[in-house]
């Protein structure tokens, strides 16, 4: 079995690649699309709608998803994801 890394913003395990490879990846569970090219937290995400992971985090503690919008989009984390 691959080995699977932690989302930067949920921490769910669904980065099939370390985050600073996983170029695009958009996470199942939150919908965040990983992005290599912030350099921290707070700076705001062109792949995702000029967000920061802060507030990405912020929005899946409420939502369940990055953005309200994008509930019908991810799905709840495995088991063998969030241990």
């Amino acid at each position: 079995m691959s080995p699977v890394y932690p989302c930067p913003c949920c921490g769910c395990r669904t980065l099939p690649v370390p985050r600073e490879e996983a170029v695009a990846f958009i996470c199942p569970v939150c919908f965040w699309e990983n992005d290599v090219f912030t350099r921290d937290e707070n700076e705001p995400s062109d792949e995702n709608h000029g967000l920061t992971l802060c507030q990405a985090r912020e929005n899946y503690r409420r939502f369940g998803a990055v953005l309200e919008e994008f509930q019908a989009q991810v799905r709840p984390p495995t088991a063998e994801e969030t241990t």
